[in-house]
């Protein structure tokens, strides 16, 4: 604290982050993705195989074109794939691009809103939500 009568010490000039960063580096090929990613903490599940394996799983991240979700597990995941987005009721069809222990990132191949039925879907994907939204 400046005591009576003395002027406080000079504040140092700021300094725009820019001319203080390192310069941006090229983002690596996994970067690269057309769809703007969304960073999120939703609950969802995995259906996978023909036999419909189910494992839990967090939602980290999302855009129009994949996700990054992390798992409860390391379960091997088969195809076809399907990840339930719990709370928009979406179901999303998609492969898996890359894991890294319990995280994986995922492609979508399309997507189904789960409130209207849709004979083309494995019926579990509609019950796994309808049982989590009761």
């Amino acid at each position: 604290m400046a005591e009576f009568g003395k002027q406080p010490p000079p504040v140092p000039p700021i300094v725009p982050l820019a001319e203080t960063a390192a310069p941006p580096r090229a983002a690596p090929e996994s970067e690269l993705r057309s769809g703007q990613r969304r960073r999120v903490l939703f609950s969802g599940r995995i259906v996978h195989s023909r036999a419909e394996m189910t494992v839990d799983c967090a939602i980290q991240d999302i855009s129009t074109t994949g996700a990054r979700v992390r798992l409860s597990g390391s379960d091997l995941l088969g195809d076809p794939l399907f990840l339930i987005d719990m709370r928009n009721g979406l179901a999303f069809h998609a492969q898996v691009r890359w894991r890294h222990g319990d995280r994986a990132g995922l492609a979508f191949l399309s997507y189904h809103d789960l409130s209207k039925p849709d004979p083309s879907l494995p019926p579990i994907l509609r019950r796994l939500w309808l049982e989590r939204i009761r």
